[in-house]
């Protein structure tokens, strides 16, 4: 069998649950894990996050989601009403083969505020 070219996390009993339910091959990061969860919830179509920093693809936490002109500011309300630290949201258009492809959303966040805000979702029971 051949090799992924995308390597996972290596099996971690630190990991929330909710870490390896939407791919089981790529789980989420823990400490963009209960954003993820709660904008999924608000409805915002989330598809790509990272905790950031060193070794990460990002150096700042953030959630990349699809969505038409005003689905930043539903992100935005989401992100406020469960006290989630957005710090940016911007709209991006990437270049594939020459050609501009988008746009997308990009929220990123307050990573000590994020990670606090983690870890009491966790002892609270919140996310599992």
């Amino acid at each position: 069998m051949k090799e992924p070219t995308i390597r996972a996390h290596k099996a971690n009993p630190k990991l929330p649950r909710y870490c390896w339910e939407i791919d089981e091959n790529l789980p989420l990061d823990r400490f963009i894990s209960y954003a993820v969860m709660r904008l999924r919830e608000g409805g915002i179509e989330t598809f790509e996050s990272c905790d950031g920093g060193r070794g990460h693809s990002s150096p700042e936490p953030m959630v990349r989601f699809w969505g038409n002109p005003g689905m930043g500011f539903r992100a935005f309300s989401v992100a406020t009403d469960y006290g989630l630290p957005a710090s940016d949201i911007r709209r991006y258009w990437t270049v594939e083969d020459g050609e501009l492809v988008g746009p997308s959303w990009e929220m990123t966040f307050a990573r000590r505020r994020l990670v606090r805000l983690q870890l009491q979702a966790e002892r609270g029971g919140l996310i599992k």
